[in-house]
């Protein structure tokens, strides 16, 4: 095994959320969430942080954003754990351009039924509707086309405890080979 620290993970897909969740109450000693820093600044005191390779992503909440920086990520590499990205695809070229390569996993779904199939009593509490799943699969499918050179695998949807291994058997695998 190499010493290098863990790669973040992003995950991008169906139902991403919920496998996040799963594999860090499951494997809590391998994936952590990446904490968000809550920051009551201007829009452009935030888009700077970004510019200024600070912030990686930020979410407009009312009366403040959430905000991955920097600062988080390695914070979670540092206790040798895979930090579980909360970021937009459209960010992973920022992340590169401060060395950071994430390793990045799409979740690929046959359909909008198989997604609307899934049921897990604790992280799946509510039913997946079918307008949600018709939702998920149709932004699913928009970033697999704009964003698909950068994904470093493909994990088949289906049941989350079936991803989750899957995830598992990829990171580790990188984590052999780097």
């Amino acid at each position: 095994s190499s010493d290098l620290p863990p790669r973040p993970v992003l995950l991008l897909g169906p139902l991403h959320d919920a496998v996040k969740d799963m594999l860090v109450k499951e494997s809590p000693g391998k994936f952590c969430r990446c904490p968000l820093e809550i920051m009551k600044a201007s829009q452009q005191a935030i888009e700077r942080g970004v510019k200024d390779c600070l912030f990686i992503d930020y979410k407009r909440r009312s009366g403040h954003f959430d905000v991955t920086t920097v600062a988080s990520i390695k914070e979670i590499t540092d206790k040798d754990c895979h930090c579980l990205l909360d970021i937009a695809p459209h960010a992973i070229e920022r992340l590169h351009s401060i060395h950071i390569y994430p390793i990045v996993l799409f979740i690929r779904y046959k359909n909008a039924k198989q997604i609307k199939e899934q049921k897990d009593p604790v992280f799946l509490r509510d039913k997946v509707t079918q307008k949600h799943s018709k939702e998920q699969f149709d932004a699913a499918q928009k970033i697999e086309q704009e964003y698909s050179k950068y994904f470093t695998g493909i994990v088949q949807g289906g049941a989350l405890q079936s991803i989750c291994t899957q995830i598992i058997t990829t990171v580790d695998q990188d984590r052999k080979s780097t």
